[in-house]
């Protein structure tokens, strides 16, 4: 099964990130972690994950990239 391999992030997501006092780190774990039971995202991003008290929204693969995830956006459940 393909799946990410490297986390990036958008600026926004960044911005997210820091206001919530998460860690990069800790996203990108769910991200990973997550990825086999994510759902399909009708907005923007393309994917949701969900973990850690945490809902994520990003692109994967990246600009036809099937090791990069670009995290777009993240929020609390």
């Amino acid at each position: 099964m393909r799946a990410p391999t490297l986390v990036q992030f958008t600026d926004h997501a960044e911005e997210r990130i820091a206001r919530r006092r998460l860690s990069r780190r800790q996203i990108a774990e769910v991200v990973l972690a997550e990825h086999s039971g994510r759902r399909g995202n009708p907005r923007e991003a393309d994917w949701i994950v969900s973990g850690r008290g945490i809902e994520i929204a990003y692109n994967w693969p990246d600009r036809g990239d099937d090791a990069i995830a670009l995290v777009v956006t993240v929020w609390s459940e």
